[in-house]
């Protein structure tokens, strides 16, 4: 007899990707949906929607196809080369450690917020505090950090819609002038932007790492996607439009200091418990994918993966990564371009493999994936392009 689809299950699996991809992106939404404009960003996020859904089940159709377990460097090297394998494992070692850091960063300057006026002589040690208490998921079983990013990710959802209607209830609509704002000489800013927000491939693996200790069925790993970026779509459109409807031209890039003047000032303690909760929900996925990358494809014995997992991070203190904004947003943008690529250069190998019995088949054709490959390619260095002309 067949075993039935469990919703339950296909939910807590979504938290897993969902509190991955609302991340410090997100914030960002409002503030590029006015300076791309409102059509041209609104059409941005449901076509690269829908297409890092599709990227995210490619991705996760070479891990049901591989009965060896890898992270994506791993899979590099298995089907492509072990010199692609360096590069990935080169380029992910450093960039996720980079991100990490941003993310503790971000939680310390949201705690200082939340802390306000109160124990202020505790607020030079609290990096320290936010650094250990972030790196013991570290020490997780998957099973438990599922559940636990199920808890905090259904509380982020609600804060965010909670934020979102009472921005909407407090629009003006004789303020509103939609026209104006459809479409910007800015309009490919929103690109590199909600690309960057929405990337969440790290939660892929394990995501069908959970779903396999469940024993769920097939369909319930293509349903965990893509309802994922449904709901995603759904979220962030209603959260960046009504940001960006009542603050107009005082949206800023953080969202809610340009709330300020229609919310008060309480609504920067408010964002700060949704930026919290966003950080939190992010780091446990990157970091837990961090340490395995480190034990399945590069090899490290899982003592020094916790290490080089807690500690590597910190080496980017001796940047001033307080000015490294615009860099961020274009390092995400290529680098993510170029994994895309590579991503796509994997497939083609594993559909040419024997497939595995437990597996889901997209019916991609190779026209598809080529025309697929050059967006991402050519998106990829437009992103290098235009930043350098309007540097």
């Amino acid at each position: 007899m067949l075993k039935k689809w469990n919703l339950p299950l296909t939910l807590e699996s979504m938290a897993i990707l969902v509190g991955t991809v609302i991340g410090g992106g997100v914030f960002a939404l409002p503030y590029v949906n006015i300076k791309s404009g409102l059509l041209a960003t609104n059409v941005w996020l449901f076509f690269l929607c829908a297409l890092v859904c599709l990227l995210h089940l490619i991705f996760g159709e070479i891990i049901l196809r591989t009965k060896q377990e890898f992270q994506l460097p791993g899979y590099a090297g298995y089907y492509l080369s072990n010199t692609v394998k360096k590069f990935l494992s080169f380029i992910s070692i450093f960039s996720i450690a980079f991100y990490l850091l941003i993310y503790i960063i971000l939680a310390n300057k949201f705690l200082h917020v939340v802390m306000g006026d109160n124990l202020v002589y505790l607020k030079p040690y609290t990096f320290v505090f936010v650094w250990f208490v972030l790196n013991l998921f570290l020490f997780f079983k998957v099973s438990d950090v599922s559940k636990f990013n199920f808890v905090l990710t259904f509380l982020l959802m609600g804060l965010m819609i909670g934020l979102s209607f009472l921005c909407f209830n407090s629009i003006n609509p004789e303020s509103v002038k939609i026209t104006e704002r459809m479409i910007t000489q800015h309009w490919y800013v929103a690109y590199g932007v909600i690309l960057f927000s929405l990337d969440g491939l790290v939660a892929v693996p394990m995501m069908f790492k959970f779903l396999k200790k469940k024993n769920a069925v097939k369909s319930s790993y293509i349903k965990s996607i893509v309802f994922s970026f449904i709901f995603i779509f759904l979220l962030f459109s209603v959260f960046m439009n009504s940001v960006a409807l009542l603050s107009k031209n005082s949206t800023t890039i953080d969202t809610f200091a340009g709330l300020v003047p229609f919310l008060g000032r309480n609504i920067l303690v408010f964002g700060a418990y949704i930026g919290l909760l966003a950080v939190v929900t992010s780091y446990i996925v990157y970091v837990n994918y961090y340490k395995n990358m480190l034990q399945t494809d590069i090899k490290f014995n899982k003592f020094f993966s916790i290490c080089i997992s807690m500690f590597v991070p910190l080496l980017f203190l001796l940047l001033d990564v307080n000015k490294l904004d615009n860099l961020m947003s274009l390092a995400g943008g290529v680098i993510g371009g170029m994994i895309l690529v590579v991503l796509l250069f994997i497939y083609q190998k594993v559909r040419d493999k024997e497939i595995n019995t437990f597996s889901y088949r997209l019916k991609l054709p190779n026209w598809f994936l080529f025309v697929l490959g050059v967006f991402c390619f050519v998106g990829a260095i437009s992103q290098i392009i235009l930043h350098v002309i309007n540097k």
